[in-house]
């Protein structure tokens, strides 16, 4: 999966220039998905022996390093399955414990039973959308200590103020909310200790 805020064609062949060991490598990538602002999923093509060799033992040395989780538990809430993957993905990579949620029954339910430390929500839902979440969540005293960070496809100025009034800390806008953004804001929940 490569980050990028530009759109490219699914289906598209792309020549991508990336350094592995000190060692420039050339490489041609297949479009497999794109979602403009947040990044894309590549498979590569016509790969030298020589160089499928180099990425299969990066990635196994990838592999063999173990990331010690923080034990910190981010709730995210989206009905977007590739939305979720993504974000998922580099928040598991930065450490966290990542609890997905498709709806917001499901979001309800893990919040109640798992505690989160944080609550990342996509307001426009099917169901119980964000903004209610964000009502049930300020009246039950122990979910209402639980800090909620919007991550949302719409950035109205007036959805902005309404989910701040209704107690979320923070909003991204998703167009402009790549993994490694949210990922910097996560972390700023959290203060080194």
């Amino acid at each position: 999966y490569i980050c990028t805020a530009s759109d490219f064609i699914k289906g598209s062949v792309l020549d991508i220039g990336i350094e592995i060991d000190n060692k420039p490598l050339q490489l041609k990538a297949r479009v497999q998905h794109c979602q403009k602002g947040i990044g894309m999923g590549v498979k590569f093509v016509s790969l030298t022996p020589e160089i499928f060799t180099t990425i299969r033992d990066l990635l196994a040395k990838a592999e063999s390093v173990e990331t010690k989780k923080s034990e910190r538990k981010v709730l995210l809430l989206d009905d977007n399955a590739q939305s979720r993957k993504i974000y998922r993905y580099k928040l598991d990579l930065e450490g966290f414990v990542v609890l997905e949620a498709t709806n917001g029954i499901e979001a309800l339910k893990l919040l109640q039973e798992m505690k989160p430390d944080l609550a990342i929500i996509e307001l426009w839902i099917e169901g119980i959308d964000g903004f209610r979440l964000l009502q049930l969540m300020q009246l039950n005293p122990d979910l209402k200590k639980i800090p909620v960070l919007i991550l949302s496809s719409r950035s109205v100025p007036e959805d902005i103020k309404k989910a701040i009034v209704l107690g979320a800390k923070d909003y991204l806008p998703k167009m402009t909310t790549n993994p490694i953004k949210l990922a910097e804001k996560v972390k700023e929940f959290f203060p080194k200790t």
